[in-house]
């Protein structure tokens, strides 16, 4: 286990303290007028931009990473054109948890893809940029859903994206978190 691993299971592990009877009193209060408003102030004021804009700021970022895609791809292709590499299989490229561009696939093509990477550090950097639109894309996506379904509960009460939320409890501890 290494620090960011215990840093991150530190995030998502809660500590219960106390007894039962405060959990009690904590699930009784909830089930009063308090519960009907699951936002409030600032909290509720920007989520309510946001499901007002998310749909533009979506677009535009969706816009932004089409881009950026066919920008990248023009890149990657003129150096493979360059190298005359044609690809044997496919290839799957990510980042790592330390934001390096991975190349997995047959080895020989995975060789002399990481090779123009590296010769090309602009492919890593456009590749990083196109990894941050993408999930700050999502992001809008699911929070403008989830605001949604707080207005309403009636709203897309069916939506899988809800079912990725998650507890486990067991003992004294619990822990929640989203897969």
């Amino acid at each position: 286990m290494n620090t960011y691993s215990q840093n991150h299971l530190a995030s998502m592990i809660h500590m219960q303290s106390g007894s039962s009877s405060v959990v009690a009193t904590t699930v009784e209060s909830d089930s009063g007028a308090d519960a009907s408003a699951p936002l409030a102030g600032r909290a509720s004021r920007a989520l309510q931009n946001l499901a007002r804009d998310g749909n533009e700021l979506s677009q535009a970022l969706e816009e932004r990473l089409d881009s950026l895609q066919e920008s990248f791809m023009a890149l990657l292709q003129g150096q493979m054109e360059g190298d005359k590499l044609n690809l044997e299989e496919r290839l799957h490229l990510y980042l790592s948890p330390e934001g390096r561009l991975v190349v997995e696939g047959s080895d020989n093509d995975t060789e002399k893809v990481c090779e123009i990477i590296s010769r090309k550090p602009a492919l890593q950097r456009r590749f990083q940029e196109m990894a941050h639109l993408a999930l700050l894309s999502h992001g809008v996506e699911v929070a403008c859903q989830a605001h949604s379904a707080l207005q309403n509960s009636e709203y897309e009460a069916e939506n899988p994206l809800f079912s990725r939320y998650h507890m486990c409890l067991k003992g004294p501890l619990s822990h929640f978190y989203i897969r």
